[in-house]
């Protein structure tokens, strides 16, 4: 018998911090981030009477397949620390299939691995016969294997999206809490949303993204007042950007994108790759007010806000850059809590 998962990936619209040394050092944090139906992570598991795991990968964006043999969860190949870590945490015993297709570049700064680590989650937890497994209980579940289990430096926002899902949520963190808030944007605003933003992938994220996250965290230890004074201005922003969206203001959310935009270069001083800040210049002066590295930056993809209705002009001067569209289309509040 077949098991499925599926999960979203998520672009993040303003970020005040969803990290513990965020939570530590201002008592709370928040962001707001829209998850995707447009690139997503497909996971179909099969019990077999054998003695290991076959496990294959298919990227599509790619055009990239793994087919590995699992015999040990034991095992520390780096591209299956999140496969075998997941397997041990949810169903120890399972022998058989594991088969993980997607359509989302690599390093791409869109919470990826978090997406493939949730959809394998309500894989595994459907072929045990689990009952009433909730999204918080799959969020945390990956944020411990992620996090804790293969020891990857990063927040709590993809692991929520992934399993929360349903279009643009914001998200508040507290020590050991977070706290979900579906927004209620009317059919006409997402689709709005859906016409002026628009998606790019660059290049494979440079290193790993713990790097920025442990210039942060060391940021964060020395408190400068200047620093301290940003963060507090980033956690404001996504207030500010939730009720410019609330209200349907896509101009005052435009506005709210660029100061985090601005915000984010104070704090990491190499967010921006040389080939990046040329396409950034590049995609306001052929039209677009503002944009956003997605992810913690250092590469991936970057999204724009583009009000204007030529869009295949703007980008095919993205594409002249080497700038890959991504196509994107928000998931709505029907798809939240979906096992």
């Amino acid at each position: 018998m077949k098991f499925y998962g599926k999960s979203p990936v998520r672009i993040s619209l303003c970020n005040g911090g969803d990290t513990d040394y965020y939570v530590n050092a201002l008592g709370w944090t928040n962001l707001i981030n829209a998850t995707l139906s447009s690139g997503t992570y497909f996971c179909e598991i099969e019990k077999k009477e054998q003695s290991f795991i076959d496990y294959s990968y298919k990227n599509n964006f790619l055009k990239k397949e793994i087919h590995k043999k699992i015999t040990d969860l034991e095992n520390k190949e780096e591209d299956l620390s999140l496969i075998t870590e997941t397997v041990k945490e949810i169903a120890p015993s399972f022998k058989g299939n594991i088969k993980i297709i997607t359509n989302v570049p690599e390093k791409s700064g869109l919470g990826g691995s978090s997406s493939l680590v949730v959809s394998l989650i309500k894989a595994l937890i459907k072929s045990t016969n689990a009952k009433n497994v909730t999204p918080e209980q799959i969020a945390w579940l990956a944020y411990k294997i992620e996090r804790i289990s293969a020891g990857i430096k990063g927040g709590y926002q993809d692991q929520w999206a992934a399993a929360f899902s349903g279009g643009v949520n914001y998200l508040e963190f507290r020590k050991n809490k977070v706290f979900i808030e579906p927004l209620w944007l009317s059919e006409k605003l997402m689709k709005k949303l859906e016409d002026n933003l628009i998606l790019f992938f660059i290049e494979p994220r440079k290193g790993d993204s713990g790097n920025i996250h442990r210039e942060m965290e060391n940021k964060i230890k020395n408190k400068k007042k200047e620093d301290m004074k940003t963060m507090l201005e980033k956690r404001g922003n996504v207030t500010k950007t939730r009720e410019a969206l609330l209200k349907g203001d896509i101009k005052k959310f435009s506005e709210l994108l660029d100061t985090e935009h601005k915000n984010k270069l104070k704090l990491v001083k190499n967010l921006l790759s040389p080939k990046i800040k040329n396409i950034y210049s590049a995609a306001l002066a052929n039209g677009a007010t503002t944009g956003k590295i997605s992810g913690a930056g250092s590469g991936g993809c970057v999204f724009f806000i583009y009000e204007q209705k030529d869009k295949i002009f703007f980008i095919k001067k993205m594409n002249d850059l080497g700038c890959i569209y991504l196509p994107l289309k928000l998931q709505r509040l029907n798809s939240m809590g979906e096992i």
